[in-house]
């Protein structure tokens, strides 16, 4: 399982990795069955049969990085699958990947908050989400909470060894060293080397080409059920939806986020974090703002 971090270059792995034979990628990325109760409630053989029907190969592969972030998740993959699954888990810098989240979010037409106000407001939001029950919102609203390794880690490994998981480091590993990282990646998986494309960078920064486009696919009304009519599987709506969101987006580079915010988010969410991962999975980052 690539559990996350989500906006950390899960969709590139995952479109290097499906290109080896014995490695078996659901058509639909992110099945999303064990962090989002009415997927959940389904059941496993509902999970297995709507996403892995057809798998005849050696591994096969869930990559929902919000499985990171769900606090249920870690126990039921555990009660699913027992303590032998392995993960891979693919960071960035913690405020990049805060920052990332929420221009996707805003991209998307579901943020009207400035980055300030996000993350002031983003407590409370969650609190209110939860309240409500509404995984959805909680999973697109919480930009420094996704960001929170430490926390999310310290959870999975209540349940599985550190030796199950295999963690890349977006930017030194991934960006800087993808070759040999990809190679030990399939070592740990215990497969044989492949010869991969590995020009797969996906997700770039983007806005949208047409906005009421973007609001019709996220409003809810009588089309859903039409919709859900005319094409019965879930997983086909999935894929149609991320299709017509792709074409509807066109590059567009951001500003960054300037260094004065960068160092006043690490000292009042991430420091305390990042030592805490760090010692966790027994490794060093380079993401500790020089204050």
């Amino acid at each position: 399982m690539c559990v996350g971090a989500a906006k950390s270059g899960t969709t590139s792995l995952f479109n290097i990795l499906r290109q080896h034979p014995n490695i078996y990628s659901p058509s639909f990325k992110e099945p999303h069955f064990f962090d989002i109760d009415e997927n959940y409630e389904k059941g496993l053989s509902w999970y297995e049969s709507t996403y892995y029907k057809d798998v005849n190969q050696k591994i096969s592969v869930d990559y929902t990085p919000s499985y990171f972030f769900c606090s249920k998740a870690p126990r039921r993959i555990f009660n699913a699958f027992g303590g032998d699954m392995k993960f891979v888990l693919i960071l960035r810098d913690p405020i990049d990947r805060a920052y990332s989240h929420y221009l996707h979010s805003k991209r998307d037409e579901e943020e009207p908050l400035t980055f300030l106000q996000a993350i002031a407001e983003e407590d409370t939001r969650l609190y209110q989400y939860s309240i409500n029950n509404n995984n959805i919102s909680s999973l697109r609203h919480s930009y420094y909470n996704q960001s929170l390794y430490g926390l999310m880690m310290e959870r999975y490994l209540e349940y599985f060894s550190l030796e199950n998981f295999f963690i890349i480091d977006f930017e030194a590993d991934f960006i800087n060293n993808r070759k040999e990282t990809i190679d030990n990646l399939i070592l740990f998986m215990g497969l044989e080397s492949f010869d991969f494309n590995l020009d797969h960078l996906s997700n770039p920064s983007s806005k949208s080409r047409m906005k009421f486009l973007k609001k019709v696919l996220n409003k809810k009304g009588w089309w859903n059920n039409v919709v859900k009519t005319l094409i019965p599987s879930l997983k086909y709506r999935q894929i149609i939806r991320n299709r017509i969101q792709s074409l509807n987006t066109k590059p567009f580079i951001y500003d960054e986020l300037p260094e004065k915010i960068k160092k006043s988010m690490y000292m009042k969410y991430f420091k305390n974090d990042i030592f805490k991962f760090e010692k966790l999975v027994k490794k060093q980052f380079d993401w500790h703002q020089k204050i």
